[in-house]
C-alpha cells in the first residue's frame, strides 16, 4: 500500500502569512500538535510549526511566518506506508504531507489512516489463528517455513517479525493463518526443528495478534 492511497486532499495547511491563531486553530481542529506550512504560489512545504513554539504567543495575530519554522516534513506520494509509519514515528507527528515527485504538496496523511491501512494489510479483523515461531536470525528461511504451512494446506494471511527483547539475536515471528485449527501445522513445523508456541483458542489468538497492532496504535499516538 503506498501513501497516496491514504491521503486526505480536504486538509488546508497553513500559509505563512496565516495568523497564529488559526495554527492553534487549526491544531485543536485536528488533535496535532504539529502542522505543515505550504508557500501558495509553489504549494511547496516551507516548514511545520509546533504548538510549543506557539502556546504563549503574545500576539496570535501575527503571522506564522513571524517565528522560526521547523524544517519541512513530508512523504513522496509513491513511498510504501511502511515509510510513512517510519517518517511519522522519527518525527512524532500525527499527520504527515505528501508530496509528489517535484515536492509539491498534494496533502496530509493521517495518523488514524495509517492505523486502519496497517489493520487491513494485517488482517486484523479475519478469522484466524496465530502460530508464533522462535528462532535464531541466522536460521531465519522465510520459504522454507511458507513451504511447511502451505503443504497442510493453510493459508498466511499476515506475517510479523520482532526481535526477542532479551536477545538480539532471535526472532519472533508471527504467523496469522486461515485455520482455526493450527495443530497439524504446528506439528509439521516442529518436525522439522522449529520452536512454536500457538493457542488454537480463536478468541485469545485473535486478541494476541490484535495487541501487536495495539502496541503499534499506542506507539503512534504521539
Amino acid at each position: 500500500m503506498l501513501a497516496k492511497e491514504l491521503i486526505n486532499i480536504d486538509f488546508t495547511p497553513l500559509q505563512p502569512q496565516s495568523r497564529i491563531s488559526a495554527a492553534l486553530a487549526k491544531m485543536d481542529a485536528w488533535h496535532s500538535s504539529s502542522i505543515p506550512v505550504v508557500e501558495p504560489a509553489t504549494r511547496k512545504n516551507v516548514g511545520h510549526i509546533l504548538f510549543e513554539d506557539i502556546a504563549d504567543a503574545v500576539d496570535e495575530a501575527q503571522p506564522v511566518s513571524s517565528i522560526t519554522l521547523r524544517s519541512p516534513i513530508y512523504t513522496f506520494e509513491n513511498q510504501h506506508v511502511f515509510e510513512v509509519v517510519r517518517k511519522m514515528l522519527q518525527h512524532e507527528v500525527r499527520i504527515i504531507s505528501v508530496v509528489d515527485s517535484s515536492e509539491t504538496y498534494i496533502g496530509i496523511i493521517e495518523k488514524k489512516k495509517v492505523l486502519e491501512a496497517l489493520s487491513e494489510m494485517l488482517n486484523i479483523t479475519t478469522a484466524g489463528s496465530v502460530i508464533t515461531i522462535e528462532l535464531a536470525k541466522s536460521d531465519f528461511t522465510l520459504s522454507e517455513i511458507v513451504h511447511l504451512i502451505e503443504v497442510e494446506g493453510a493459508k498466511i494471511l499476515g506475517l510479523t517479525v520482532e526481535e526477542a527483547h532479551d536477545d538480539d539475536s532471535v526472532l519472533h515471528i508471527s504467523l496469522k493463518l486461515n485455520h482455526i485449527d493450527t495443530s497439524v501445522v504446528t506439528s509439521s513445523l516442529q518436525r522439522h526443528g522449529y520452536l512454536t508456541t500457538t493457542e488454537n483458542r480463536n478468541d485469545l489468538l485473535q486478541a494476541d495478534y490484535s495487541s501487536r497492532a495495539d502496541e503499534l496504535m499506542r506507539y503512534l499516538d504521539v
